[in-house]
Formats: structure tokens, C-alpha cells, sequence
């Protein structure tokens, strides 16, 4: 069956294909941070990975124990734009560094004390696990 559509679409406003968002879904019992983490560590193998369903269930292999996987993250950096509109204006990028924020702006580098955290166009995490 079909998984949530609100997760497929989560997963493919994410740029992921429809066909892999289903498949990742599928393989994390629907769980969309779980399959968002699946798609991006699998990021090498999404050009050539099978997206079809088995047409034939063979003998399934016992089951392996469920394994608890609750993913972290910590924003490290991201990109704002500065300016009326994309079309005019400027981008610059902040990033975190041993628990202080730095402005990067072409050869300026400033520090931040208090970055624009809801103004940014592209957000990068790391996983803290």
C-alpha cells in the first residue's frame, strides 16, 4: 500500500523522487525523519537503487530486532539573503563555530551575536547522535 501522501510529499519538497520517498517510507515504517535520514545516507545509490515493489513476496527472513533509531541534529550554518527581493540584494552565510555564530559576507567575516535564524534560505545540520 501506499504510504501517507503527506509524508511523500514532505520527502519530495525535500527534492527527493516520489519513487524513493515511497521506497524510504516503506523501509522505516513510515516514519519521515527516519526516511528523510535513509534517502540522504543512501544519497550515492539513489541513481541505480530498485524503487519497484518485489513483484512476488518470497519467504521472508525472520525478522531482525527493531532497533530504536531517534536521529539529533544541531543547526551548524546557514544562508540568508540580504536585500528587498532574490533578484536584488546579497547573500551571506552564518556559521557556528565552538558555540559562537560568525557572519560571512565575500572576504568580510564578523562575529554574530545575534544571527537572523528565521531569515535563512538554506539550513545545514549535523547529526549529533
Amino acid at each position: 500500500s501506499e504510504p501517507d501522501a503527506g509524508a511523500i510529499e514532505m520527502l519530495t519538497g525535500m527534492g527527493f523522487s516520489k519513487p524513493h520517498a515511497v521506497k524510504a517510507l516503506r523501509e522505516t515504517n513510515g516514519d519521515v525523519e527516519r526516511a528523510a535520514d535513509w534517502l540522504m545516507s543512501r544519497m550515492d545509490q539513489l541513481d541505480t537503487m530498485d524503487v519497484d515493489e518485489p513483484a512476488a513476496a518470497a519467504p521472508a527472513a525472520p525478522a531482525a530486532p527493531a532497533v530504536s533509531h531517534n536521529p539529533k541534529y544541531e543547526l551548524q550554518a546557514f544562508i540568508s539573503h540580504i536585500g528587498p527581493n532574490t533578484s536584488c540584494g546579497h547573500y551571506v552565510c552564518h556559521i557556528k563555530k565552538d558555540g559562537r555564530w560568525a557572519l560571512f559576507n565575500d572576504r568580510k567575516v564578523a562575529v554574530s551575536e545575534e544571527p537572523p535564524l528565521d531569515l535563512g534560505f538554506v539550513y545545514i545540520y549535523k547529526s549529533i547522535e
